[in-house]
């Protein structure tokens, strides 16, 4: 019994300072890794040893995400195999998702020529029926995700990065809504209008809570071909925005009227063509994700 006792000290020793260890992130915020600013606090190593206290999630999207065209709604394909997004091309064979064959470190491409079309990839696969992040009141959330765009002239394409309701991912059921901008859903992420394109805004929305989407305006700038890395942090109270690694202006609180507070909800990117026969395209490298419970 006492031997026992001793392996159980040891195991319970080895774990804690396991979850003490020191999480390796970018050394600046223009870096490719995790910005340290943002994800700092963020107790990685404890969230992936024990999924009782939180939840880390990351994809370098080094196996690839690639949707045939017109898929409504489908498990994406990772290589030839399910991957954990699901995806959406709308209509036509000008809208894709396919792996950027010409990064080796892994990137994914949202793609349309068809005007009022968009490209969509989702997390979780089950995001159809579930969300797993919440804005909850007290809980930590950190999401960051390095994306880049092939143009910034206005008009060209409407962009979403961050998190909405689950169950969007299928014809006619996207976040963003032709010229007309963002659905009433349930969402807190970053969008780019179409007349505005080289400016990013911050948004936040309840799905028929009886009022106007919150924003800040033109909260990020964007930079045609440049990689970029937008985040968003939770401290249980106030909802910060960060491009690469440094806090934008414009805050939001949990408790400010049509917050999705409590809200089930997954990580969507899209990018909605602005005019037929115009490239409109997102290049996302990676998504970090991470809660606490």
């Amino acid at each position: 019994m006492a031997t026992y006792a001793a392996k159980g000290d040891r195991f319970e020793d080895q774990t804690i300072r396991q979850a003490s260890i020191k999480n390796e992130v970018g050394t600046s915020g223009d870096t490719r890794g995790l910005s340290p600013d943002l994800w700092a606090g963020c107790p990685i190593e404890q969230y992936k040893s024990n999924p009782e206290v939180g939840m880390y999630f990351f994809d370098d999207l080094i196996d690839g995400i690639d949707v045939a065209a017109n898929q409504a709604t489908a498990a994406v394909s990772a290589l030839g195999t399910t991957g954990v997004f699901t995806g959406a091309t709308d209509a036509t064979a000008g809208t894709t998702i396919s792996t950027l064959a010409t990064n080796r470190k892994g990137a994914v491409v949202l793609a349309s020529t068809t005007d009022n079309e968009s490209a969509m990839i989702a997390w979780p696969k089950g995001a159809a029926v579930s969300g797993p992040v919440q804005f909850s009141s007290g809980k930590k959330v950190w999401m960051e995700a390095r994306v880049q765009v092939n143009s910034i002239a206005d008009s060209i394409a409407q962009l979403y990065v961050g998190f909405a309701e689950e169950a969007l991912v299928a014809g006619g059921s996207l976040l963003l809504i032709n010229e007309a901008g963002l659905a009433d859903k349930d969402y807190l992420g970053f969008v780019r209008e179409y007349a505005d394109g080289d400016k990013l805004n911050t948004n936040f929305n309840t799905a028929s809570g009886g009022a106007s989407p919150v924003s800040n305006s033109n909260a990020a700038t964007l930079e045609a071909a440049t990689w970029t890395k937008i985040g968003i942090y939770s401290d249980g109270t106030t909802v910060k925005f960060y491009q690469d690694g440094v806090e934008l202006s414009g805050t939001f609180l949990l408790s400010a009227t049509d917050f999705p507070v409590d809200q089930e909800m997954a990580f969507y990117a899209e990018c909605m063509c602005g005019a037929a026969g115009t490239d409109a395209s997102m290049t996302i490298d990676w998504i970090a994700i991470a809660q606490e419970y």
